[in-house]
């Protein structure tokens, strides 16, 4: 049997694991089996002595790559097509995003075998849900780690995002300081991204969580089929007996309950019959109560997020601690004990008798999800701010005009992060899916676009400005600049309560 391996990491106490073993269904050139302590599919990442996993992305094509990695010192290749390049060290697969995953996780100790492991999706709201549902473990006493758009925490300590989704590499990495922390398991929120990149394999989940698949949510339908298909794989990983956790409100969510027939269907809803579910008792500014029902008894909830949705997500969390047999006590304590979410609908408040809002929604069905909040908790006019991301697709962009038209009374069109491309252009595509452009007001700086909907709001309306959410910048094709939707508005309402008859220019 041939071995490669990497000093450092037996060191460390990384196992070396089989290959035959952890991909039968290979095709081996040179031996009958290799066993690695090391893998990586960034070449110029590569330590000698460690496989070199060649993976075919949209950009680059790993394959290309093969002979710079064994000048690194690669001990050898996993490809997807036979290399001549690489001699008689290669193992073919069918995908290799498939097999990286795998050895990347068995690499790290198979962590979710010793995790107790949540898997969160969901088009909207898994990043919520995920917090929510962390809450709720450690609200029972247990330390557990998180993986998730805002960052990811071992248990101990807290790490900032990056902005990227972490690749099979780092997710198997974080699952491993997990264990090595004393983590008694882990929530981890799983994007579009990670699930078309294959990055669960290898993971073994107790329970997955389909929030909603929009199925419900206003525009977005045409992709619907796509959604669960790539939401399907998630529940697939649910081990037999764990909990397939779904959406009742949302029918094409809770199909996905029949996926995976080895794992138990557990079911969340407000408006239809469920496992747990809740009534709404009070929507405002400060957050929602809703008694939740399902457990022993029923439990007056005070959640501290705004809006009907995340009321909605609040029970997708409780729903999991249902299917574990959690007590009702630490199931409260843990969904009030989560504050607002960064770039979530917060608040800008100087005083001013109209609401203003801040969301960070990038899609039509997110945008769509806030502007019904905000109208949930306004009597008056809803006003929004509007931009679109560059390098993004047209559909983005129609799918975002749709919803602002069907959720807003007022819209004010306006850039966000033109990048590389022409800010008109983004401009003229957001207009071009308004059935009535003649009614939208088009400026293209972000400030004056701001202050122009804060000036147009009377007693009552709302302002939702959308886009950014936490981000404090601009992104232009040479150049990054420092801007804050929150600080903007509440620099011009505090002028305004400051000279109330005088108008901002």
């Amino acid at each position: 049997m041939a071995r490669w391996f990497v000093d450092r990491l037996p060191q460390r106490g990384i196992p070396s694991v089989s290959l035959r073993k952890l991909l039968p269904g290979a095709r081996f050139v040179g031996c009958r089996d290799w066993e690695v302590s090391g893998c990586t599919a960034d070449s110029r990442r590569l330590d000698p002595g460690q496989v070199f996993v060649a993976i075919r992305g949209s950009r680059h094509d790993g394959h290309d790559f093969v002979s710079q990695a064994l000048e690194r010192g690669a001990a050898g290749v996993v490809v997807e097509r036979p290399c001549p390049e690489a001699g008689r060290l290669q193992v073919v697969v069918a995908d290799s995003r498939v097999a990286h995953a795998r050895i990347c996780q068995a690499l790290a100790g198979d962590p979710t075998e010793q995790l107790l492991t949540v898997g969160v999706t969901g088009t909207c709201g898994k990043t919520v849900a995920s917090l929510l549902l962390r809450s709720i473990f450690e609200a029972t006493g247990e330390r557990f780690g998180l993986v998730g758009a805002l960052g990811w925490s071992d248990g101990v300590d807290v790490h900032p995002s990056s902005g990227v989704s972490p690749g099979a590499e780092g997710l198997a990495a974080m699952l491993g300081t997990m264990v090595e922390c004393r983590c008694a398991g882990a929530v981890i929120e799983v994007g579009a991204e990670a699930l078309e990149q294959c990055r669960i394999e290898g993971l073994e989940l107790d329970a997955a969580v389909v929030t909603d698949l929009g199925g419900t949510l206003g525009p977005g339908l045409d992709d619907l089929p796509a959604r669960r298909r790539a939401k399907a794989r998630l529940f697939c990983k649910v081990v037999p007996g764990g909990a397939a956790v779904v959406n009742a409100d949302d029918p094409y969510a809770e199909l996905l309950g029949a996926v995976n027939l080895d794992a138990r269907r557990v079911s969340f809803a407000i408006d239809r019959p469920a496992d747990v579910t809740a009534r709404i008792v009070r929507l405002d500014a400060r957050g929602s109560r809703f008694l939740l029902r399902g457990f022993d008894r029923e439990a007056a909830v005070e959640l501290p997020l705004v809006g009907p949705a995340h009321v909605s997500q609040a029970l997708a969390a409780a729903a999991v601690a249902w299917s574990r047999d959690l007590m009702l006590d630490a199931v409260v304590a843990g969904l009030e004990s989560v504050p607002g979410v960064p770039g979530r609908l917060e608040a800008v408040v100087e005083g001013q008798d109209f609401a203003v809002w801040v969301d960070q929604a990038r899609s039509g069905l997110e945008l769509w999800q806030a502007l019904a909040s905000v109208r949930a908790l306004t009597s008056g006019k809803v006003h929004c701010v509007l931009g679109a991301e560059g390098l993004q697709g047209r559909s983005v962009r129609l799918a975002l005009a749709h919803a602002a038209e069907a959720g807003a009374d007022r819209v004010v069109l306006t850039s966000d992060n033109p990048r590389t491309e022409d800010p008109n252009q983004i401009l003229d595509d957001l207009l071009s899916g308004f059935r009535r452009p003649g009614r939208v007001r088009v400026e293209p700086d972000r400030r004056r676009a701001i202050e122009a909907a804060l000036r147009d709001a009377e007693p009552g309306d709302a302002v939702l400005i959308a886009g950014k959410g936490q981000r404090t910048f601009q992104i232009f094709a040479d150049t990054a600049v420092p801007f804050d939707d929150q600080a903007i508005a509440a620099q011009w309402l505090r002028r305004r309560h400051r000279n109330p008859n005088r108008s901002s220019a």
